[in-house]
């Protein structure tokens, strides 16, 4: 048998081995590797493309985890439902969500946003004949002449858009597109800019949309933070190195170019 004596220790040779072995970066990546599931059906945020998890969501955690080089992660798309019970779990290591208490009890979440779904826009038609009264606008009231366009069922939009203003509703936001655009049926609608410019530029709107920032619509912010599963021995410390990034002007200014393409 070959051995080797360490400080006047007998050891065999292939323990020195798998000391090496648990030296080397190889083996060190091959632990550090994390799975981030994402919904298969939220365009722009994330969807199934090939069997690959596309859109920003995605793009955000790629993008955060390329200034932690401890680490590496693979994206795995599924049912939003499935993929917070994997997390749950431990399935999966983490996703890039909405904090809720809920999802804080078995998630361990970044003290920062990644990104903020913002649904303080007016979404418009450059041909619409109240241009003028949708740009000049400072509050609802100011559009109570107008018609609103609303997704049909929809909570959030029956609690934050006032019952004063008259609405035609779709059953998604494609038939709102088409409600807007091609049939003229409403003036606006209320909705997020990335999902506005994706929506419109699937349909051939492209040309024709009009995306408007206004500081009038209730409860528009909605932060979505890195979590990591509590089921992971190694949660709380891939949450502080994330935590880290968000303070690197490097990755913020890289950030705010990501955010800005899909706006």
């Amino acid at each position: 048998m070959i051995e080797r004596r360490l400080n006047g220790f007998v050891v065999p040779w292939c323990l020195v081995v798998l000391i090496v072995l648990l030296a080397s970066p190889g083996f060190v990546l091959a632990k550090s590797k994390l799975t981030f599931a994402f919904s298969e059906k939220s365009p722009p945020y994330s969807f199934s493309l090939d069997a690959k998890a596309v859109g920003l969501l995605p793009d955000l955690v790629q993008l955060a985890f390329s200034f932690i080089p401890d680490y590496s992660t693979e994206n795995a798309v599924m049912p939003w439902s499935r993929a917070q019970f994997n997390v749950r779990l431990g399935l999966s290591d983490g996703f890039l969500t909405y904090p809720s208490k809920e999802r804080q009890g078995y998630a361990l979440f970044s003290k920062s946003p990644l990104f903020t779904q913002d649904f303080g826009y007016l979404v418009y038609s450059a041909d619409n004949p109240n241009l003028g009264v949708i740009e000049s606008a400072t509050s609802f009231a100011d559009l109570s002449s107008l018609t609103v366009i609303v997704e049909k069922g929809s909570k959030w939009e029956e609690d934050n858009i006032p019952d004063f203003l008259e609405t035609v509703s779709g059953r998604d936001v494609n038939t709102m597109m088409h409600l807007l655009m091609l049939r003229e049926a409403g003036d606006f609608f209320v909705q997020p800019a990335e999902d506005a410019r994706f929506i419109a530029q699937k349909l051939g709107y492209s040309e024709k949309l009009k995306v408007r920032k206004v500081d009038f619509v209730p409860n528009s912010l909605i932060p979505f933070h890195i979590g990591v599963s509590r089921e992971l021995p190694s949660a709380e410390t891939v949450i502080n190195k994330v935590d880290a990034i968000m303070r690197d002007p490097e990755f913020q200014s890289q950030l705010d170019l990501l955010l800005e393409s899909y706006r």
